[in-house]
């Protein structure tokens, strides 16, 4: 079980520069020490506790000390826990000194300036997470003692933002130029097939594949691919604005360094000789100068094939909005567009999946909750990606939805992207304040109908368990219904059960006012409020806030991710339940009653 609250990194403590004393003088109350761990005193030893540590003592026992400096040495076992402001401020602390330790990391970073490595680094900044900080600092300044604290606090961190701020603007500028880059991208694309290739795939397994370079420790035997060799180099220095000539420089240095000395294995596959046979000591150190010319030759062939198809695109044009899915940018596949994470993210982000390692993951893909997000990216960058979703035809789900042109009015273009945002996540995070103040009538018939079609779980006289009462409803079996205040209290005490259990929710959604459609979410239920439900979309994403007076009903979810063949859906259309006739609904269910078969038969 890991510690209730982070630890504070006293290294970015240090860069941030700043004291605070109020937080170094919060105490706890420990057991333990003298040089072994600390422990968190239990309430009352004579309770089991689930996932306890079976070291705590009475808190008779306990001495206080102050949590700053003893936090690391605290038993993992043990859950240490703070009233609300002083847990928010170190909660708060522990925020900025990561965030100033990240920043120092990424000035020492001295590795190659790529796109893929500039959506890393943006992706560091979590959504919400600027708003939990200031939540943290707004609830530690409830306690007069910790005021001072936060409000140093608060200007640390925004020099650390404004910092990091400047570090992702000059990491950009080293970036590949965007239009040269997509330029010699489609370049390398359209020569996939010609003839230049096929000469230097040649000239690959005219060596097997063997590369002269000497191997590093503990690394095996290198292998060279000649073509993709040459079109990395090659798109790597164009796409950074270097000029034909001197590309075609690099490219003949890079492969040279990868087949300089390289032997000749198969003969069969070098062209006609180009050099007199006679003055070798061998047919093979014939065959090893014929490749040498050769090899050149194929590879200025190769550089002026890729030159010849290169032009770079034009960004003279509007911008548009793009509906991007599987944000961020941060996995290896994704750098073909990491591009277009320097694009402004236009409204909130919304949650789409989630990204597991694999076998053909690499170095760098994390796992986590992937989110879609509209950006405003060049209208032209925005064609040739529809263009080019649009040539892999419908065996892979779309990834961009293209919307209309940037306005630059905030309140317009913000609309037209929470628009978009809802067609990837039917519920916004604005949603939670605009909740109707009634249940509108059609929610209101679908939970009668929903009530007439199957089973409503309710609160029973017969004393039956809340844990089986919420493993039927996790299993399917019937449904929860809102219906007042009794209803409420009923989920909030089967949510104890409920809270690792995938449920369905089906509800109404939309802005107030406006016309919204049917849905059927997927997660866990993460807390039942007054008025409110907050649901963990797919129990991995963060909590969504989603007003009661919206629901329809709540039902278990047990095959929600046995298919193995796709992805487990977040949410789904909902179809509404007919609604029942005033004559069918007054009609009673009719059981049949057989008699009692007595000893007489």
């Amino acid at each position: 079980m890991a510690q209730s609250l982070p630890a504070i990194s006293a290294q970015g403590l240090e860069i941030l520069g700043v004291e605070l004393p109020a937080l170094a003088a919060i105490r706890v109350a420990l057991t333990g020490g003298s040089g072994g761990k600390y422990h968190v005193p239990h309430s009352d030893l004579r309770r089991y506790s689930f996932g306890g540590c079976r070291y705590a003592l009475p808190a008779a026992d306990a001495a206080t000390y102050p949590l700053l400096d003893v936090f690391g040495g605290i038993c993992k076992k043990c859950s240490v826990s703070l009233p609300d402001a002083p847990d928010a401020m170190w909660r708060a602390a522990a925020f900025a000194s990561d965030r100033a330790a990240a920043l120092q990391r990424a000035r020492a970073d001295r590795a190659v300036r790529t796109w893929l490595g500039y959506a890393r680094y943006a992706a560091q900044q979590q959504p919400g997470d600027e708003e939990r900080f200031d939540a943290w600092l707004k609830t530690a300044r409830t306690d007069r003692k910790l005021a001072k604290d936060a409000r140093t606090l608060a200007e640390a961190r925004k020099d650390v933002a404004t910092g990091y701020a400047e570090f992702l603007t000059r990491y950009a500028a080293s970036c590949p130029e965007v239009d040269a880059y997509n330029g010699a991208r489609d370049a390398v694309r359209r020569t996939a097939g010609s003839a230049e290739r096929r000469v230097l795939d040649e000239v690959t397994a005219a060596v097997a594949g063997q590369s002269a370079r000497r191997p590093q420790q503990y690394e095996p035997q290198p292998e060279v691919d000649v073509w993709p060799l040459v079109c990395g180099v090659w798109l790597a220095a164009r796409s950074r604005g270097l000029d034909a000539a001197r590309t075609a420089e690099l490219v003949q240095d890079a492969v040279s360094r990868e087949l300089a000395g390289a032997r000749v294995v198969d003969v069969t596959r070098l062209p006609a000789p180009q050099t007199p046979g006679g003055g070798y000591d061998s047919p093979a150190s014939w065959a090893d100068r014929e490749l040498a010319v050769w090899r050149p030759r194929a590879v200025a062939e190769a550089c002026a094939r890729l030159e010849a198809e290169f032009e770079a695109e034009s960004a003279h044009t509007s911008p548009r909005l793009l509906l991007v899915h599987d944000w961020p940018l941060t996995n290896t596949r994704d750098t073909p567009v990491a591009y277009l994470a320097a694009s402004p993210v236009i409204g909130p982000l919304v949650p789409f999946g989630y990204r597991r390692r694999d076998y053909f993951s690499e170095a760098g893909d994390a796992a986590g909750p992937s989110y879609s997000a509209v950006i405003a990216a060049p209208g032209h960058i925005v064609a040739k990606l529809e263009k080019e979703q649009a040539a892999q035809g419908g065996h892979y789900p779309p990834r961009f939805v293209a919307g209309g042109p940037v306005t630059g009015r905030r309140r317009t273009d913000q609309t037209a992207a929470l628009k978009l945002l809802r067609t990837a996540f039917p519920v916004l995070p604005a949603d939670a304040g605009s909740g109707p103040d009634t249940v509108p009538e059609a929610v209101d018939e679908q939970r009668r109908a929903r009530a007439a079609a199957s089973y409503r779980f309710e609160r029973g006289d017969d004393g039956e368990r809340a844990s089986r009462i919420a493993s039927s409803l996790s299993d399917g079996y019937g449904c929860w219904i809102p219906g007042g205040s009794e209803q409420t209290a009923f989920l909030k005490e089967l949510g104890t059960w409920l809270s690792w259990q995938v449920l369905r929710l089906d509800m109404w959604c939309g802005p107030e006012g406006a016309e919204g459609v049917w849905a059927s979410l997927y997660g866990t239920l993460d807390d039942v409020g007054e008025g409110e439900l907050v649901l963990k979309p797919g129990g991995q994403h963060r909590p969504v806030q989603i007003p009661l007076n919206r629901v329809v009903a709540v039902v278990g979810a047990p095959r929600w991710d046995r298919d193995h063949h796709q992805k487990a859906p977040l949410w789904n259309p909902y179809e509404p339940v007919p609604v029942p006739s005033t004559a069918s609904s007054a009609a009673h269910r009719r059981m049949r009653v057989l008699p009692v078969v007595g000893e007489e038969g």
